[in-house]
Order: C-alpha cells, then structure tokens, then sequence
C-alpha cells in the first residue's frame, strides 16, 4: 500500500453546508491536512463560479474538478482540462432539445473563455422554471439560439414536464452515441431536471487529469461522497469513504462509510487518512 496524497471531496451532502459554508472544525482538520502534504480537491457536479463559493470557505487554493468532471481548475484557477462535446454531439443534441419543446442550458468555461457561465437556449418558448433560472443568475447567464451559436458547453441541463423530458431522453438514447442523461424529479415543484453528458464525463475522468499532473497512480487517492454521481471516484480510488448520510449503494461499495455531513463526517475520513499514512509513510 502508498500513503494517501491526495483526498477528493464532494461538495452538497458532503463538504459544504447551507449557504456554501464549510464547519470550522472540517475546515481546521482539512487546511491541517493540507499542510502536511494531502491535496485536497474539490470534485463537483456544479458549475466553477459555485464551486468557488466553498474553496473560499475553505480557506485553500484547491484544484477543482467540476461540471461533473468536465472541468478541471488549478489552484490558481486556470483550466487544466476541459472535455466539451464536439460539434456533432453538440448539433445533434441541440436537434433533439428542438423537436420536444424542451429548453437547454449550455455550461461553459467562463474563467477562460470569457462570457456567460450558462447559456440558456432562446430557439424555443420558455417555461416559468426556464424563467426563474435565468433571472436568479442574471450575472452570469446569457440567452441565444444554439443552433446559430455553437460554442465549446460541457454539459446540458434543462427544466421541463416528466414527460417531455422522457420523450426527450428517449430521443437522445436512440439518436445519439456517446451521451449519457440522468433525471430527477425537484422537490416541491411540478418540473424535473434532466442533464446531458458525454459518457465518458464523470468525476473520475476529471480527477485522472490530476493523477497526471501530479504524477499519482489510483493508490494514492481517496475519494469522498455521498450521491451516484459520486460512484466513479469513490469505486475507483483505493479508498473510497461514503458519507452516513449518502445512497445505500454508494456505502456499499465503500471502503469505509464516515459520518454524517451536518455533523462533521469529514473528520472521520480525515482521521482514516492519518491513520493510513501513519501506516504506510513513504
């Protein structure tokens, strides 16, 4: 076994608490960790504007994985990798979007390519979920026909009726290699969300990129989360913590299930490292 150098966490269910908070005591523990050697990355489905908010809390100039592992920032914030859908992927999802009345959302690197974070399309009508989502991110989001303005997206999202999104998926499964989508139903509201991705985006993909750039191999890495989205890196790392508070199905194919995220979990998974590493020095 190789001593435990860089450490992967989630963010929503795992590190960050309400309003992009981090606990003192985690964030004491970690920025302790940090300073002993362990890297400590942040993996995120969300977009790098959001994904900041938590590295500031933080309180270390952390590597990003974002957008679901499309996405990977340095600490100083300039992008090491970046997995956009080619042109026909892009076209092709764009066509199926079009023919079932269902509004996109684009995710973009804005850091490096300037502009809007999202980009939501303006080529079909609107829905009040459409609506709300560009008017609470005014700032950072921008309106366009896609299929005038192709652009270098990461991923897809959109707001819309069960089933249209199903028609949609259904589409998309058949038409477009490649492409994986995932939908969820939104509390409290009559919309689901769907999001599209090249299958070969995940947050495993993301971190590989940085097991290159540091020079790591698998054995080095430990990967912390509490959602499927989580499942790649915390099944491909050698030690993969799942939080009490996560999917059944990510805990059983743990090495190790750590507490829950309101009540300081992560300093399980911190002391397991310790302890690993006490264990294995290199």
């Amino acid at each position: 076994m190789q001593p435990i150098k860089l450490v992967a966490l989630d963010l929503d269910g795992t590190l960050s608490l309400d309003n992009h908070q981090v606990s003192p005591a985690t964030r004491q523990a970690l920025n302790e960790l940090h300073k002993d050697g362990v890297e400590v990355v942040i993996a995120t489905g969300r977009r790098y504007r959001s994904a900041r908010y938590v590295i500031e809390n933080l309180g270390i100039d952390s590597y990003c994985v974002c957008n679901g592992g499309a996405l990977v920032k340095d600490h100083e914030q300039k992008t090491l990798s970046s997995t956009p859908f080619a042109n026909d992927e892009y076209q092709q999802i764009v066509e199926c979007a079009r023919i079932c009345g269902v509004v996109l959302s684009g995710q973009r690197d804005s850091h490096h390519l300037g502009g809007a974070d999202f980009v939501i399309d303006d080529g079909v009508a609107w829905n009040s979920m459409n609506h709300g989502y560009f008017n609470d991110n005014a700032e950072f989001s921008a309106r366009a026909d896609l299929l005038k303005t192709p652009d270098e997206y990461l991923l897809f999202g959109a707001y819309d009726t069960e089933q249209k999104l199903l028609q949609f998926t259904q589409m998309i499964q058949q038409q477009c290699e490649h492409i994986n989508t995932v939908m969820v139903s939104l509390t409290d509201k009559d919309y689901f969300y769907c999001e599209v991705a090249l299958s070969i985006v995940d947050k495993w993909h993301g971190l590989s990129h940085l097991l290159n750039h540091f020079e790591l191999t698998h054995q080095n890495i430990c990967a912390v989360g509490d959602e499927m989205n989580d499942l790649a890196m915390v099944q491909q790392a050698a030690h993969g913590i799942a939080m009490a508070n996560g999917h059944a199905d990510l805990q059983a194919i743990a090495n190790f299930v750590c507490g829950h995220n309101d009540a300081d979990g992560l300093l399980d998974a911190v002391r397991y490292i310790r302890d690993h590493n006490e264990k294995y020095a290199s």
